[in-house]
């Protein structure tokens, strides 16, 4: 990996597809909207060795591998405010909790592969067989649909990968953010 030259970056897209297999529209582009998300992060860090995803600037507090982590985390404690919805005990185990720092001993695909554990076995489930997202019950205060809770993780996930590319910066490794 050269530090001095940016690795093109993934071309943004916004002509998403619906997702297949579910049975409200609007939830199935938000979902695909999702997915587009994620691919970006993936592209972004996944030629990044261990230290790269590890390292935290002084006086921060998080690193890659820790903001991937959170918005998996992030992702699957929301759709988990759905009544019925459960996450499974071993992605909780990985998940950074309130106090307690993450192993952040993670290579790059393991990452991804714990991004993509969340939105094929609790998101896509979950969402797929949703007719009325705006009926949809979400169990907390300001979030109480399920339009909602994906327009929340829209922006988490966007939020999230911006600071991602921003540290990927800080450990020299660049990256150029594209069009099609």
């Amino acid at each position: 990996m050269k530090m001095n030259e940016a690795r093109p970056g993934r071309p943004r897209r916004y002509d998403v597809a619906p997702t297949p297999g579910f049975a409200n529209r609007d939830a199935a582009v938000l979902v695909a909207s999702l997915d587009e998300l994620s691919e970006r992060l993936f592209d972004l860090i996944h030629d990044l060795p261990r230290e790269g995803l590890a390292a935290v600037p002084e006086s921060l507090s998080n690193s890659i591998a820790w903001l991937t982590l959170h918005m998996a985390d992030a992702e699957a404690w929301w759709l988990a405010r759905i009544p019925g919805v459960a996450v499974p005990d071993e992605l909780k185990a990985i998940f950074p909790r309130p106090g307690r720092i993450p192993s952040t001993e993670f290579e790059a695909s393991e990452l991804v592969g714990i991004c993509r554990r969340v939105r094929e076995e609790i998101t896509k489930p979950a969402l797929a067989p949703v007719d009325d997202l705006d009926s949809l019950v979400v169990n907390h205060e300001t979030v109480s649909n399920g339009r909602m809770l994906l327009m929340h993780l829209i922006w988490h996930w966007t939020y999230h990968t911006g600071q991602a590319g921003l540290l990927r910066r800080w450990v020299g490794v660049k990256y150029q953010w594209r069009f099609k």
